[in-house]
């Protein structure tokens, strides 16, 4: 497979984008309307699995290919990493999903104390589980964005600025200095004090 520079940062951007999809879908303990329930967890964690899957066959494709260089090696590294935020999302919807069908199975005992203080845990569970999927799925698709940044060429104006840049020139060499060496650094020593 021949990848560029422009098609790696439309590949990381893209799974940053599908790592926002997916945050913006996240239920919202509480909210009467993206509230959770066992459905729409188990889409997430199915959506999650085809986002992780994407990541893997992203690094699969490039680290397969004869022609490695060190920009590739780097977008591979780039995709992988992003598979850890991945993997602590899955983690966390695994436990939303526990804890809502602990939920929906002890319904029927909402009203007994025993079973109140256990479906109240796993309401605080359900909420610090989806806080850190929000958290993981931000930190996988901010690093995929800054991967995709870094993947881009510079746009054209700034090569042509670059290219005309006083700076890139060399410099003129130093005139050879009269002054000996030992004369030199007393007379530096003196004007520092």
């Amino acid at each position: 497979m021949n990848t560029t520079p422009i098609s790696d940062a439309r590949a990381l951007r893209s799974a940053a984008e599908n790592f926002d999809a997916l945050r913006g879908k996240l239920p919202i303990p509480g909210d009467p309307l993206r509230g959770p329930d066992s459905v729409t967890v188990a889409k997430q964690i199915s959506e999650l699995g085809k986002r992780i899957t994407a990541l893997g066959n992203e690094v699969l494709i490039r680290t397969a290919s004869p022609d490695l260089d060190a920009h590739t090696a780097r977008v591979i590294s780039d995709f992988a990493a992003a598979v850890e935020p991945a993997g602590e999302v899955a983690s966390a919807l695994g436990s939303v999903a526990h804890q809502l069908s602990f939920l929906e199975r002890t319904e029927h005992m909402r009203d007994q104390p025993d079973a109140m203080d256990a479906r109240e845990a796993a309401t605080l569970v359900i909420g610090d589980a989806l806080g850190l999927a929000d958290a993981s799925l931000r930190d996988a698709s901010y690093s995929l964005y800054a991967a995709a940044a870094a993947a881009s060429p510079p746009p054209r104006q700034l090569r042509a600025a670059l290219s005309r840049s006083t700076t890139a020139a060399p410099l003129p060499a130093a005139a050879p200095s009269t002054v000996p060496s030992a004369a030199a650094a007393s007379s530096r020593t003196a004007r520092g004090r």
